[in-house]
């Protein structure tokens, strides 16, 4: 939403919509910190496989990073829970829609670490 008002809308709705994307605003910028977390995560262990290429070190570092996702993602349903006993049906289709975006952009990034990880089993 914009800054300007809306025809039609009353005090208390524009006031609605300005905290409904206020609300959006925040919920965006904690799940770009989680991906730019789990980004930087999947970039470090990139490094470790290309200077420790054992398997071991491999399943250590996939188990790291599906804690650290388990962790992201519990997070973010304690945010959801928060987050849908303030805001109506309409806003919440926009918050599940983003939440599988980011649920298919994480298993993407497993998928590629998963596929990383047999590309250099010996």
């Amino acid at each position: 939403m914009s800054d300007s008002k809306q025809p039609g809308l009353t005090a208390s709705e524009e006031m609605l919509a300005r905290t409904f994307d206020a609300w959006r605003k925040e919920f965006r910028g904690i799940l770009e910190n989680h991906r730019r977390e789990i980004q930087d995560r999947l970039e470090k262990i990139e490094r470790e496989i290309e200077k420790k290429s054992d398997k071991e070190n491999v399943e250590v570092l996939v188990r790291g990073i599906n804690s650290d996702l388990h962790r992201h993602a519990e997070e973010i349903d304690r945010l959801h829970t928060r987050v849908s006993s303030k805001v109506g049906t309409e806003t919440m289709w926009k918050i599940v829609g983003l939440t599988l975006g980011i649920g298919t952009a994480v298993g993407g990034l497993v998928g590629y670490l998963i596929n990383l990880t047999l590309r250099l089993k010996p």
